[in-house]
């Protein structure tokens, strides 16, 4: 039993193996499924993107596909009795606004270990989730990014 076991957990996810494994470390927290709240939050399209010159951009198709999509991702991975939510937004943003408003006392967010490169240009919602968050934010390394650094520094 942990310090969050009846604490209602959010553990954002982009649909990914990496998730998986955040929701795994949630499930081992939470006292049962029903404190697991899953948030996906899907980028706004914006009318001058190349997406929306091709095609007419409909918000509520989207995101009744994206929920679907993310109800089927969470059955075939052993977890469909969690509550999940899709939202349009900036990710970091909509995940702590999210997890305030459900109460959340933990939110498990894996980090994808980007580049300083690329963190600066395309920004980290993990680092904006841990700077907004009004609860404490577990972040999964990836593990296989760890393992190039240890393989680096030892070279």
């Amino acid at each position: 039993m942990t310090c969050f076991h009846d604490q209602v957990i959010v553990v954002p996810t982009d649909m990914s193996e990496f998730s998986l494994r955040a929701l795994a470390v949630a499930d081992r927290f939470a006292e049962s499924r029903d404190r697991i709240h899953v948030v996906h939050v899907m980028a706004v399209i914006e009318p001058i993107e190349p997406e929306a010159a091709w095609v007419v951009v409909d918000e509520p198709v989207r995101l009744d596909q994206t929920r679907k999509q993310l109800g089927e991702f969470l059955a075939n991975h052993g977890f469909g009795n969690v509550r999940f939510e899709v939202l349009i937004g900036n990710a970091g943003t909509e995940i702590t606004e999210y997890a305030a408003e459900v109460g959340a006392g933990l939110i498990v967010i894996p980090s994808h270990g980007r580049g300083p490169i690329k963190r600066l240009l395309l920004g980290s919602t993990t680092d904006r989730v841990v700077h907004l968050a009004h609860c404490p934010v577990l972040v999964l390394k990836e593990e296989k990014g760890i393992a190039e650094r240890k393989k680096q520094n030892a070279e």
